[in-house]
């Protein structure tokens, strides 16, 4: 710990803190100021999730037969969905709903990051830059302002173990109470969100058997029921969607990106945990099991880096701790010639890094927001007044219908894995049922071998009716591949 008396290295080290804490700020400023202003998608998943909210709000249901309209799939948990729609029938935008949620779910993620440091470091700077370390990476500021489950998800979940970690030095037992009823709620937003939930369990049956069997088998018992009661409220259809409709293909390629990413952009963070390794604690177990989580998940067909935003952050806390224990502001002040000394160099990569990452996201979402704006005006006149459309296109969606009849990519894969039907849409797509249909393909020039598994589009035996029934209206230039081309009925 430092001296009472700052020294000239003290005054540096703090005006360097003060430093990263500005360039963290700015950033948060930055994300806050766009996720407010732009109208239109951040990712497709937002549109995806937006849509399910307003049908939420519209109709009462979340949760839909696999074999019938709507064809589409809610695999969250109803918290989020739920709250996205309660704040949009406030008078909040759809997208904007989920963003601010997400926000504030970021803001008190980080503010419970800071809790657990003064739990488990001592050393006042390690504590401070392990917090600016969660604060500037960039995986996290994206998803924490983008209108998705994840950060809410986490902020539950993290609040958990907060609360075991409390637990173990003040033995409350509210704590392990309000520690389980986190860790269903985090569940219950995203289904996937089990490391937490695991690390204490397997922790305190390590520490305190009995008292371990006890919350175990205690959240054994309310998980269930609870899973029972929305699955019977639900007629099935939670599990159906949650579970069933979720357990989405894999491919190695998406595991090797999703690896590529985490080590550039939180490399040093890995290091500087591995180096803290030296003696048992619950944290170093639930960032374990959030790296399991993540690779077990990573390569899903439709996955994205938000599946790696809890083990990152988890790393960030890992390296304060490192920080701490191998006594390095003390070393550092101190001029110490040893090898701890070269520790700035992985921080500082991961200070530029994530910093120039975050700069080059709040641009093209910029850029996007501009492209997406002529995108839906072009779009419009295919859309206004027309009963039944079938798109791709989902963020247009958003603002013109509000719902969607289908959703392709996860229909698709639903009708190859044989738990949906392709035959009321193909019907319906011969009797030019659709008034309008949009997608990212020309199907009259496609080739024979396209296929991407993670593009957006139909069974073939559906395209093959909209070159029969459908001409091509119009290609308008767009965010995603080649832009969308709007499809309307021939008439006779």
């Amino acid at each position: 710990m430092p001296p009472a008396v700052p020294t000239r290295a003290h005054s540096k080290i703090e005006a360097g803190l003060r430093v990263l804490a500005g360039i963290a700020i700015a950033l948060l400023l930055g994300h806050l100021a766009i996720l407010l202003w732009a109208r239109h998608e951040f990712t497709q998943v937002e549109s995806v999730v937006a849509l399910h909210s307003n049908m939420l709000a519209d109709t009462g249901r979340l949760y839909y037969d696999l074999g019938s309209y709507p064809f589409t799939v809610s695999p969250y948990g109803p918290i989020f969905y739920w709250a996205v729609a309660t704040l949009h029938g406030s008078g909040v935008p759809l997208f904007q709903a989920g963003r601010c949620i997400s926000f504030a779910a970021t803001l008190l993620l980080l503010w419970l990051a800071w809790r657990l440091l003064q739990m488990l470091v001592v050393d006042r700077f390690a504590r401070v830059l392990g917090l600016l370390l969660a604060a500037v990476t960039a995986n996290l500021l994206h998803w924490g302002t983008t209108g998705q489950v994840d950060l809410l998800a986490l902020t539950f979940s993290f609040a958990a173990f907060v609360q075991f970690i409390a637990w173990r030095q003040d033995r409350a037992v509210w704590r392990l109470v309000a520690a389980g009823v986190l860790v269903v709620l985090a569940v219950f937003t995203k289904q996937t969100a089990i490391a937490a939930g695991a690390a204490v369990a397997i922790a305190l049956l390590i520490e305190d058997r009995k008292c371990g069997l006890i919350w175990v088998a205690s959240m054994a018992a309310v998980g269930l029921t609870a899973v029972a009661t929305v699955n019977h409220v639900t007629e099935g259809r939670y599990l159906a969607n949650a579970v069933h409709a979720n357990l989405n293909p894999f491919a190695l390629e998406k595991l090797q990106a999703q690896t590529t990413y985490i080590l550039l952009t939180a490399g040093g963070l890995l290091l500087l945990a591995v180096l803290g390794l030296r003696k048992w604690h619950p944290l170093y177990l639930y960032t374990l099991l959030a790296g399991a989580v993540f690779l077990a998940t990573a390569a899903k067909v439709g996955s994205d880096l938000n599946y790696q935003v809890e083990f990152t952050l988890l790393l960030a806390v890992c390296a304060a701790c490192t920080l701490d224990r191998l006594h390095f502001f003390e070393k550092l002040v101190a001029r110490d010639r040893s090898w701890v000394t070269l520790l700035p160099i992985p921080i500082l990569l991961h200070i530029v890094l994530n910093t120039v990452l975050t700069g080059r996201v709040l641009l093209e979402r910029v850029l996007y927001e501009k492209l997406q704006r002529e995108e839906t005006a072009a779009l419009q006149p295919y859309l206004d007044g027309r009963q039944r459309v079938l798109s791709t296109q989902l963020n247009t969606l958003v603002h013109t219908h509000g719902r969607m009849e289908v959703e392709p990519l996860i229909y698709t894969l639903l009708v190859g894995a044989g738990l949906s039907d392709a035959e009321p849409v193909r019907r319906d797509l011969a009797a030019q049922r659709f008034d309008t249909v949009i997608l990212y393909e020309d199907v009259f020039t496609r080739q024979a071998d396209w296929k991407n598994s993670e593009v957006p589009s139909l069974p073939d035996v559906q395209l093959a009716e909209i070159r029969k029934h459908y001409r091509l209206a119009r290609h308008i230039p767009g965010r995603y591949l080649q832009g969308d081309y709007v499809y309307e009925p021939i008439r006779d």
